[in-house]
């Protein structure tokens, strides 16, 4: 969600990603059926904390005292370069539940071949889905019962798991993120990539859509039926930074923040190239950055219902949603990270370095 030093997509320069073992040939992955999961009360967190490499679940349900309840493993160490991907690590399940992606190779380059299900401890994990091809992103659906994911190579396709059977989504283009730029000057889009690049599969919140998103040397945002229609696609290469608030699909395009709502496209907040938006838990407000002129970060808070907009700050980035109360975000240039109350309008130093997911999800 907001970490940028992603491992699982990027290889090392401006070449396309490799998905499949060399030598091997793509063969059907083996599933199980997600089950549905109880809901939880809990706010949570999947974090790194200072000092350590270690990515862990985190109860913020009392913000003043948060609890470490599991570990997933260190962070995997980046392929290459830095990503603005989203859901390419670990993501919250029903919040009693994460998947993560794994497996284990000898190489270096691999990417991980194998979707985990497990309790918030971390262990047992159950293996969703398992093959020879990346999983590259995914997403459950708002019960648990349904996965979503991405893969790359002969199969280049969104496929969803639902009662122990893969089935086909939809076929997509072949992911085109690289890593970094071996020229000079650096052409578009890897300059500044964090700030254009985007790599988001999505559930809707109520479950009735999922959503795909890449901007990088491929461009397109499309949306389906959570039974595989197609309703929506959008090929622009300035469509870029998709975010669900409640049924609207936010993006940013060349006219500024698009909203596509009831199959209509139509312009909420002209002008403005918002960086990695996410939307609140309890609804009706997204979070993002954006640069002034200067080229300065600042974070910014929108109504979607008004469109009023709020700053709170200059040389603040990355943010993301802990609760619909507190925000997380970084300094810029990186170095500190701070809390932001949205009631007291007050500003404190976190150790949280990355967020990952949170629970829960938007609404």
């Amino acid at each position: 969600m907001r970490l940028v030093a992603v491992a699982a997509l990027l290889s090392a320069g401006c070449g396309p990603v490799t998905a499949t073992r060399t030598g091997q040939t793509a063969s059907a992955p083996q599933t199980t059926a997600p089950a549905a999961c109880v809901s939880s009360d809990l706010r949570l967190a999947l974090v790194t904390l200072r000092g350590s490499n270690l990515i862990v679940v985190s109860d913020v349900t009392d913000i003043a005292h948060p609890q470490t309840v599991g570990t997933l493993g260190p962070l995997p160490a980046p392929v290459g370069a830095s990503s603005a991907m989203n859901g390419a690590i670990g993501q919250f399940v029903c919040g009693k539940d994460v998947s993560f992606v794994g497996g284990s190779t000898d190489d270096h380059y691999a990417l991980p071949t194998t979707l985990f299900r497990a309790p918030l401890a971390g262990s047992p994990r159950t293996a969703v889905v398992s093959g020879n091809q990346a999983v590259l992103v995914f997403a459950s659906s708002p019960d648990g019962t349904t996965v979503a994911y991405l893969t790359s190579g002969a199969d280049t396709a969104i496929h969803q798991v639902k009662g122990g059977q893969d089935a086909v989504l939809a076929t997509v283009p072949q992911p085109g993120l690289a890593g970094g730029c071996e020229v000079a000057p650096c052409p578009a889009p890897f300059q500044n990539p964090a700030d254009n690049w985007d790599f988001r599969l999505m559930f809707s919140p109520d479950g009735t859509m999922i959503s795909m998103a890449q901007s990088s040397i491929t461009n397109y945002i499309r949306i389906w039926t959570s039974d595989g229609k197609a309703v929506w696609n959008s090929e622009s290469a300035g469509s870029t930074m998709s975010v669900w608030s409640g049924r609207d699909l936010y993006f940013r395009d060349s006219k500024g923040v698009e909203v596509w709502r009831a199959g209509a496209v139509s312009t909420f907040l002209p002008g403005v190239a918002w960086i990695r938006p996410e939307a609140s838990p309890s609804g009706g407000q997204i979070v993002y950055e954006a640069r002034d002129a200067q080229g300065s970060a600042h974070v910014f808070i929108v109504d979607t219902a008004s469109g009023q907009v709020r700053d709170l700050g200059k040389g603040r980035a990355e943010p993301a949603f802990l609760t619909s109360r507190y925000l997380w975000y970084q300094s810029e240039p990186a170095g500190k990270t701070y809390m932001y109350d949205l009631q007291a309008g007050t500003e404190s130093e976190s150790d949280i370095t990355s967020v990952i997911d949170t629970w829960p999800h938007a609404a």
